[in-house]
């Protein structure tokens, strides 16, 4: 089965420290499904500045209005609750949890699975 994968860059307009991605965003098509993205990827430099939500919010109109996906979803560390509190107010739902995913130095971390369905995005 084909699988697409979409990358897509935001690049500040100008090159300071004060507002960079550390790396792209990096959306991917879920293989078997031609209707679902996940968002693989978002990382911010300098939070607390609202950089977060409005990467979220170009990730959402690209998944809903470039891509017409119905459904666009994500998972996040069960300790950043930075993070579950910004997809929590952007319209994610809560899936479930992936207990103990993660090995990280001595100790295992959850992930926790979000998404929003394209209706819920167009409220």
């Amino acid at each position: 089965m084909h699988c697409a994968a979409y990358t897509i860059r935001i690049v500040p307009y100008c090159s300071t420290s004060r507002f960079s991605l550390t790396y792209p965003i990096a959306l991917s098509r879920r293989p078997g499904s031609n209707h679902a993205i996940e968002l693989l990827r978002i990382t911010i430099a300098e939070q607390g500045r609202g950089f977060g939500r409005a990467a979220l919010r170009l990730v959402k109109l690209a998944a809903f209005e470039l891509l017409g996906a119905h459904r666009l979803s994500l998972d996040v560390r069960g300790h950043n609750a930075r993070a579950q509190r910004l997809y929590d107010s952007e319209g994610f739902v809560r899936e479930g949890v992936l207990r103990d995913y993660n090995k990280a130095g001595d100790r295992f971390e959850s992930l926790i699975i979000m998404s929003i369905l394209e209706g819920e995005y167009r409220g």
